[in-house]
């Protein structure tokens, strides 16, 4: 019978890698392989007709790979051959001197590319260079500090950087927030060549813009903060319905149980969640009471006894709030589609509480219900017999 650990923390691993998938745009694969060593090496003759995941110190492509290559490396990653896939790259450097088929992906401190990338480049790095031999068939979009783009754009070029030197070519439209924008050599923009910047861009004489140019103020600090809040809201949802997914694959039965114990007490559930969620703060306050009554030379002695219990009652707290709401989202989607099944609910519950969460007035009363009322219902799950899993 497989334990608690490989029913629940086995689907929740699978669920999280295939979010990171699915934010990364990269086509899945029925099987791949994978290398873990210092080096990870495909030598020029070499040809891997699979997905290649490697983790290194340095990962080096010189030869082919038939398929993607996710890669995450501690110093470097180099691709001088070819990948006909797509390309997802964690590094704090990145170089392409070969060609990328598909898309690539990158998060490092540098990125330089002087080949070819066969769709689009989604970058958040210090520095980025497009050599003037790169070309990008697809968009590039670049939250960069300092970024030179000098070769061949097939479509737009947008995105934030602190600087921005462009010369060379882009077949769309030019579309970005920067501090200071300067065309350093001849450029072509078939479209629109956009910018926000306090300051007027530099060289627009070497410039052949095919549509208008437009200098718009850079948004207010505030619009850009709520944007930047709506954002990661977004992925906290993202990544927290995969695992209320994944934890409703492993453990179906607990699940529709603590649902239905949600349907069932909602007032009673709750107030258990609070109370358990409130723990960290009645351990603080009890510890404050017992130092004001303790003697000064036994305050240390109970600081280093009630410290790491106060840190740890706040952790478990933060580790089950990963899992507190799925009850209360699977009750909602219960509630507004009758007919779904628990993994349906699930998800739909999640999009609508999700939606509620990002909504300005009301968005903060969310995670007051939403996580005491879930807690509770797990709380109370445990009472009786686990019911059947095809029930909703």
């Amino acid at each position: 019978m497989p334990s608690l650990f490989s029913r629940v923390a086995r689907p929740l691993l699978l669920g999280l890698a295939a979010g990171v998938m699915f934010v990364g745009a990269a086509a899945p694969a029925l099987a791949a392989e994978t290398a873990n060593s210092e080096f990870v090496i495909i030598r020029p003759d070499d040809l891997l007709e699979d997905d290649l995941y490697a983790g290194a110190i340095k990962v080096s492509i010189e030869g082919e790979i038939d398929g993607d290559l996710i890669a995450f490396a501690a110093e470097e990653i180099v691709i001088d051959g070819t990948v006909t896939g797509s390309v997802i790259a964690v590094a704090p450097r990145v170089t392409i001197n070969g060609s990328v088929g598909g898309a690539l992906r990158v998060i490092a401190r540098s990125l330089v590319v002087n080949g070819s990338v066969g769709t689009d480049i989604v970058v958040t790095a210090v520095e980025v260079q497009l050599a003037e031999s790169s070309s990008v068939d697809g968009d590039v979009l670049a939250w960069v500090v300092d970024m030179e783009a000098l070769g061949h754009i097939g479509r737009d070029l947008e995105g934030s950087q602190r600087s921005l030197g462009l010369a060379g070519s882009v077949d769309g439209d030019v579309d970005v927030s920067v501090g200071r924008l300067t065309v350093v050599d001849d450029l072509t923009v078939s479209g629109d060549l956009g910018y926000r910047s306090e300051s007027t861009a530099e060289g627009l004489g070497m410039a052949d813009v095919g549509g208008v140019v437009v200098h718009k103020q850079p948004l207010p600090p505030n619009i850009r903060l709520r944007a930047l809040g709506l954002f990661g809201r977004f992925l906290v949802v993202l990544l927290l319905t995969i695992a209320a997914l994944s934890t409703a694959w492993g453990w179906p039965e607990r699940t529709v149980k603590a649902v239905g114990k949600v349907k069932a007490t909602p007032l009673r559930a709750w107030f258990f969640g609070a109370v358990v969620m409130a723990s960290p703060l009645f351990l603080v306050a009890i510890a404050a009471l017992l130092l004001a009554l303790a003697p000064p030379s036994a305050s240390f002695p109970l600081l280093a006894i009630l410290g790491p219990v106060i840190l740890a009652a706040l952790g478990v707290v933060l580790a089950v709030s990963l899992m507190a709401g799925i009850p209360t989202v699977g009750r909602v989607g219960e509630v507004l589609f009758r007919k779904l099944d628990i993994y349906g609910a699930i998800l739909a519950g999640s999009v609508v509480v999700g939606m509620l969460w990002m909504l300005p007035i009301v968005g903060w009363l969310i995670p007051l219900v939403v996580l005491p009322l879930g807690l509770g219902g797990w709380y109370l799950s445990w009472q009786g017999k686990p019911e059947r899993a095809d029930q909703t």
